[in-house]
């Protein structure tokens, strides 16, 4: 009859299977209908997500044979390669959709180069595992070394692609000024180092080579499992509208702020009173203006949030009553006019040094918020001053 210690270690990893494919069936399967028509374009990196879950099904074998050493060193590979990679996948299928339809060919041939040399590492152990074959003795530390080589690759891919996702937040905020409440940013910001995480804990699992410490591991990424198919049952994700802008958490402005109960025909239906709504346009004039606070490279609208002790709610409507169309509008704005005024009062002055004291991240970021403004180049702008 089985032990006790047998029977927790299957019933971990059997909710970690059970989990793994509940999230396939939700990533492949379920559309809420507020977002059917745009669903690819908003979550492009659905089926991706739903393939790393799916492919959980191959810790099967251990299932099988709980606390048998062969099954549990295939296990550990397999989840230190396997589930490291398929999370570049996901994040590159999200993050840089676009580019993977202009060039679907290549990337699905760099998949599969990518995948190769992890299945070479895993089939035998594979067919071991199963009882189809048996290795020869001693095989172990060459399984280690080999696991080790395609992990360290994986691992610096890992680290390059949450790189990217930090210098395309960055452009977003700086060159597009999409609004920081888009889901891609917001998301990106949450998840940029989480493939590098996943790289890591996956290896202690896979160099510990214990039952037990694998058996936590199902543990723990069952209940993350959990709370992300939850999480995703109701995407946070839209389309930009601001006629459609709903109400976010109240805070201690809503205890004394009455709430306007007759809408303006010009502008819409506001919610803070136009007391409240002058206390925060001071207090905001005098971050933008007397702090300066816009020269800040990688300042979000969740950092001026905080510094208003408001909501997004309330401080969308603040900018928009103000006469901008988003946060980085604003943001944007406020930089250009400085740069000028640095432009014209220190003529010698290299451009470089101008971006970075208004907030820019480079010239060619700032070139191009001149242009989105309909101005010159500041290059030309000063040849004309």
């Amino acid at each position: 009859m089985p032990t006790t210690g047998y029977l927790l270690l299957f019933a971990a990893n059997m909710a970690f299977i059970l989990t793994n494919l509940y999230g396939w069936i939700l990533k492949w399967y379920y559309r809420p209908k507020a977002y059917n028509d745009h669903f690819h374009e908003l979550f492009p990196a659905q089926r991706s997500v739903g393939a790393l879950y799916l492919m959980q099904i191959m810790e099967l074998p251990y299932l099988l044979h709980v606390g048998d050493d062969d099954a549990l060193l295939y296990v550990n590979a397999f989840a230190v390669l396997i589930f490291s990679l398929q999370m570049l996948v996901m994040c590159q299928g999200y993050f840089f959709a676009g580019r993977n339809a202009s060039n679907k060919s290549i990337l699905n041939h760099r998949r599969i180069w990518l995948f190769m040399p992890a299945a070479i590492i895993l089939a035998p152990l594979l067919l071991q595992a199963v009882g189809v074959i048996t290795l020869p003795d001693g095989h172990r530390p060459w399984v280690f070394l080999a696991v080790s080589a395609v992990f360290a690759a994986y691992f610096m891919l890992s680290v390059r692609m949450a790189l990217k996702i930090g210098q395309a937040v960055r452009r977003a905020n700086e060159d597009t000024y999409a609004d920081s409440e888009d889901f891609p940013v917001r998301f990106a910001q949450y998840i940029q180092w989480l493939p590098t995480a996943i790289c890591v804990l996956m290896a202690v699992n896979f160099y510990a080579d214990n039952a037990i410490v694998k058996a936590v591991r199902d543990v723990i990424f069952t209940g993350v499992n959990i709370w992300f198919c939850i999480f995703t049952l109701n995407p946070w994700r839209q389309p930009y509208d601001e006629k459609q802008q709903q109400p976010a958490e109240t805070d201690a402005f809503e205890e004394t702020a009455e709430v306007s109960s007759k809408p303006s025909s010009a502008t819409g239906s506001f919610r803070l009173t136009e007391e409240r709504f002058a206390q925060m346009s001071r207090h905001l004039d005098e971050l933008l203006t007397k702090e300066r606070i816009f020269t800040e490279q990688h300042i979000t609208s969740d950092m001026l949030t905080a510094r208003l002790g408001t909501n997004a709610t309330y401080l969308s409507e603040v900018i928009r009553r103000s006469g901008y169309q988003s946060f980085y509008d604003m943001i944007c704005q406020h930089r250009v006019r400085h740069a000028i005024s640095l432009i014209t009062a220190r003529p010698d002055e290299r451009l470089l040094v101008i971006a970075e004291e208004c907030g820019f991240s480079s010239p060619a970021s700032m070139t191009k918020a001149f242009k989105q403004l309909g101005k010159e180049s500041p290059s030309a702008y000063r040849q004309q001053r």
